[in-house]
């Protein structure tokens, strides 16, 4: 009856804990925290509409070349760069947090897919780490280009292999490619500039600036239209490499892929289970999320301004959108930095803006595809150049020279071996790198030791610490503090630590401030905690009282003073032993018997009252905080 009465009980409180918890997670404001959507429509006008129209419109002509460029980059049919364009412009206008962003493919992720189709393990990503991949990749990928840019065909696994290859089939470079490639960097390279350029034509009138600007910012639409019309109507179809056919029509909505099989180079045949590809390349599924995520959250905190960019929003519209994009066949996607400057500087108001560009690619493929064919290689390759070469971040070295020299490491490990080697391993030997750092400074905490002595004179020593207590600072902080009680406090003077800057203690590190109270209290030496955050008392509080130490703590400037005159003068009461005894000297020197006394204490405190007179005197030369005065620092790396 009884366990029948609990079981009784419990389903009738399990729809109770439901309904609370469904009452929590979908309060009016978690909803519209989760779909942002139901904050901007209901305030959403005729002006914004027009806005993002113009927006989607401008970003849309500049992402169906840059698809298809990006398709070529990930060395997939060119139809698959724009079956990446569309998903993430549509799910992003409901779970999307910042209106500048436009997803879809992207030079870097293009990069990785192709990485990963060849197969590599890595792990992930730090500040300087970050800046020398993508200067690494930007070069990669015009590296991927030179074959395009030159009319050359040759087989290329990375920078060095393409430096190589270019240099062994030199006199093989196709004439007319090369003067296309060459033509396009330079139009592509003006009009860049052509706003900045022609600045004063601008200033003297609105529309005629707006005009230019249109015109900047179509460029890759302008070059690549302007070469397709052209050798379309030259109709030669050897007279430069072109993309050729492009499957029309939108991709067919299926699940992914779970097997495949096929053909490799040489003929022979292969077919891939789901198990075997997630064992070749299990990596992908940490790498490709966290690389994008990188990418995308960095433009959102570029466009945040003073506001606060929510990174779990983002990651789900990430996500979203990816995994939308598999039953489309679309490649990874993110975030893309060029089109949301673009996005920008046309004047969104919305994510709505995605409605028109998502809808402007689907028409491209469903009637445009035919029109494609006759798009020069070498424009697509010098549109892709372009682009990225001015994600080549060199400008970051001067002020990580200037700040902290150390940084340099990293980024010089992460772009050399990125460059010369490979991204996977390039990015691998960054991380590993800025992680030892990151353990080095965890271990390595910044102690100062000061001598201090409070109003009535008594001397001290006093300890710093400017960071949180965890395992890998321990044997550091119990070295230093074991040196600073024995070396400069004589074994007999207390020692306090300043707490102030210890934010939390992990067990281990609880454990050695635990064995330095044995150590201390063992030589009778005063160890003393001041300004311990009360989180780290109840830490150290249940390991003491299991090990059964005493520890002695306090908050307090004049708590700290009285515990230092306390135990002083109790030191001094228990030190100072009388020891009565008889001198008998001649009968000519003295007939009477001569009683002396002597107080034997330990040395360093039988000097303490000729040390507190020396000290008062000094004391006003020492800087003062409240009643207890500081002393000269101690340099704990010269002794």
């Amino acid at each position: 009856m009884i366990n029948g009465s609990r079981h009784d009980e419990n389903e009738k409180n399990a729809p109770g804990c439901f309904k609370a918890w469904s009452n929590r997670a979908f309060t009016k404001k978690n909803v519209a925290r989760k779909f942002p959507v139901l904050e901007w429509l209901p305030k959403y006008t005729v002006g914004k509409a027009i806005s993002d129209l113009i927006a989607g419109l401008t970003v849309g002509l500049t992402l169906i070349p840059q698809g298809l460029a990006m398709a070529a980059v990930a060395q997939l049919p060119p139809q698959y760069g724009l079956y990446s364009a569309f998903i993430g412009c549509f799910v992003y206008i409901v779970v999307g947090s910042t209106k500048e962003i436009t997803i879809g493919p992207t030079a870097v992720m293009a990069i990785i897919t192709l990485s990963y189709i060849n197969g590599f393990i890595v792990n992930f990503i730090s500040s300087p780490v970050t800046s020398g991949f993508t200067s690494a990749a930007a070069l990669t990928i015009c590296s991927t280009q030179i074959q395009s840019l030159l009319g050359l065909k040759f087989r290329a696994d990375g920078f060095l292999d393409v430096v190589r290859g270019t240099i062994e089939h030199f006199n093989e470079i196709r004439l007319n490619d090369a003067m296309v490639s060459l033509v396009c960097c330079i139009v592509l390279l003006f009009l860049r500039k052509l706003q900045a350029s022609c600045k004063c034509m601008g200033s003297l009138h609105p529309a005629i600036d707006k005009f230019l600007w249109l015109i900047a910012t179509s460029r890759s639409v302008i070059v690549i239209l302007t070469c397709t019309v052209v050798f379309a109507m030259i109709g030669q179809n050897d007279l430069v490499a072109f993309v050729g056919d492009v499957v029309p029509g939108l991709p067919p909505f299926q699940l992914p892929p779970f097997t495949m099989s096929g053909n490799n180079t040489d003929g022979t045949p292969y077919h891939y289970t789901l198990i075997s590809m997630l064992k070749d390349d299990v990596s992908a599924l940490i790498v490709l999320p966290l690389l994008a995520l990188m990418e995308h959250i960095s433009i959102a905190k570029a466009y945040a301004g003073s506001g606060r960019v929510d990174a779990s929003q983002e990651m789900i519209s990430i996500g979203l959108s990816n995994i939308g994009g598999a039953f489309f066949s679309s490649m990874p996607i993110t975030g893309a930095f060029s089109r949301t400057v673009v996005n920008k500087s046309s004047g969104v108001e919305s994510p709505m803006g995605g409605i028109v560009t998502g809808v402007l690619v689907i028409v491209s493929l469903q009637f445009l595809t035919p029109y494609f064919y006759y798009i020069p290689k070498a424009s697509l390759a010098s549109v892709i150049c372009c682009a990225v070469i001015f994600t080549v971040d060199f400008e970051i070295i001067y002020p990580m020279w200037k700040s902290k020299k150390m940084d340099l490491l990293p980024w010089f490990a992460t772009f050399s071996i990125s460059l010369l080697v490979g991204l996977e391993i390039g990015v691998l030997i960054g991380f590993l790198i800025s992680i030892i750092f990151l353990l080095y400074y965890a271990a390595r905490p910044g102690v100062t030791v000061n001598r201090g002595q409070t109003t009535n004179g008594y001397q001290f020593i006093l300890i710093d610490m400017d960071r949180s207590m965890t395992f890998a600072a321990t044997e550091y902080a119990r070295y230093v503090i074991m040196k600073s009680g024995t070396k400069w406090g004589k074994d007999t003077m207390p020692v306090v630590i300043d707490c102030h800057f210890i934010q939390f203690a992990d067990y281990t590190s609880a454990q050695g401030i635990r064995d330095l109270f044995k150590m201390f209290n063992e030589k009778k030496q005063d160890l003393i905690l001041w300004r311990l955050k009360p989180s780290v008392v109840r830490i150290l509080t249940s390991i003491m009282e299991l090990g059964g130490v005493p520890f002695k703590h306090c908050y307090t400037e004049e708590q700290l003073e009285n515990i230092l005159e306390d135990s002083l003068k109790e030191r001094e009461k228990r030190s100072s032993i009388k020891i009565t005894f008889t001198v008998s000297g001649d009968e000519e020197e003295d007939s009477s018997s001569t009683n002396s006394t002597v107080d034997v204490e330990n040395p360093p405190i039988n000097q303490e009252d000729e040390l507190r007179r020396n000290n008062n005197a000094a004391s006003s030369k020492n800087s003062n905080l409240g009643s207890i005065n500081y002393g000269a620092e101690i340099d704990i790396s010269k002794e």
